[in-house]
């Protein structure tokens, strides 16, 4: 019995990008190991290091697509059906310089910090307690969390 994986093939000079092309491919991916009970760890790690590649290929051309995007007409280009767009991204403003807004900020500065304080003690404590300054029950916090996973290539 074969253990080869059939996959969709994506060759990137030919893909016609569009989110029904990708929900299509994605779906088909998802069922194959849903239907075969195949394990998909292969699969994932390598999907993983190509969407690290092409991370890294944007960053690296981002200057150079945002120069070619400044000789189109509003900074917009029409390619493979898809349109490409010159942005602002990360906008921020800087108030510092404003006397009320750092007396305020200094103020939540102080509030986080006593926060943080109190949500270490919640951690802490292994069972309830009564606090001494308001007598109050005071419970453990709650612990949470998503099983997921992360995936890490090698160098």
């Amino acid at each position: 019995m074969s253990t080869e994986i059939f996959l969709p093939k994506v060759e990137l000079s030919t893909y016609e990008p569009s989110k029904f092309n990708n929900d299509l491919i994605k779906t088909t991916i998802v069922e194959h190991f849903k239907e075969t009970g195949a394990s998909p760890l292969e699969t994932l790690v390598r999907m993983d290091a190509i969407a690290q590649l092409f991370d890294g290929v944007r960053g690296e051309l981002r200057d150079l697509v945002v120069d070619e995007l400044a000789k189109y007409p509003g900074g917009k280009a029409e390619v493979l059906g898809s349109e490409v767009t010159k942005i602002e991204s990360g906008v921020k403003y800087i108030y510092d310089q404003d006397y009320a807004w750092t007396k305020l900020n200094n103020e939540v500065e102080s509030l986080k910090y006593a926060l943080k304080e109190r949500e270490k003690m919640l951690r802490t404590i292994n069972t309830a307690m009564v606090d001494p300054e308001t007598g109050e029950m005071v419970h453990p916090a709650p612990r949470v969390s998503t099983t997921t996973f992360k995936i890490s290539l090698k160098k």
